[in-house]
């Protein structure tokens, strides 16, 4: 159960994949995601939605190309690496998928195992605030799952 709490915590961010085709209306609603975001995670049970722990911070940055840096700070996982991953538009203008992963660790720094996240997330229409669900798995280095379960999230731009 601790491993379950413990993944269930660790996940969370959300990311996307564009293609870039400069000056196509594809193209800039791709882009809608591109920027630095705060989040907002909240573990959940993937059956019944009923959360599962303490909601948690993080930053998230959508880049152009398709490509994702996270960062969760989970006090109850403070030990990990940063996350990477990519992005990409679900076609129109508010609907993306992401995945990023990172390498979890012990208190000591050894490697525990890789954390994969993987969310949709909707952009709201002339908005700065998204939400997006999605799904975690922790395994070990060999493929053998340690853990996994739901989240949630919201996030806001960062804008000046």
């Amino acid at each position: 159960m601790a491993a379950v709490v413990f993944v269930m915590i660790a996940a969370g961010q959300s990311s996307l994949h564009a293609q870039n085709k400069e000056g196509s209306a594809s193209s800039q609603s791709a882009n809608r995601l591109v920027g630095a975001w705060e989040t907002t995670v909240t573990p959940r049970n993937c059956e019944t939605g009923e959360q599962l722990g303490p909601s948690f911070n993080g930053l998230i940055t959508f880049n152009e190309g398709g490509t994702i840096a996270e960062y969760a700070a989970n006090p109850a996982v403070p030990y990990r690496t940063p996350g990477h991953g990519i992005w990409a538009s679900n076609g129109g203008n508010s609907n993306y998928s992401m995945k990023f992963s990172f390498i979890a660790l012990t208190p000591s720094g050894a490697p525990v195992g890789r954390m994969r996240v993987t969310q949709v997330i909707e952009l709201a229409r002339f908005s700065d605030e998204q939400t997006s669900s999605g799904s975690f798995v922790l395994t070990n280095f060999s493929g053998v799952v340690l853990a996994a379960g739901c989240t949630t999230a919201t996030a806001a731009r960062l804008t000046l």
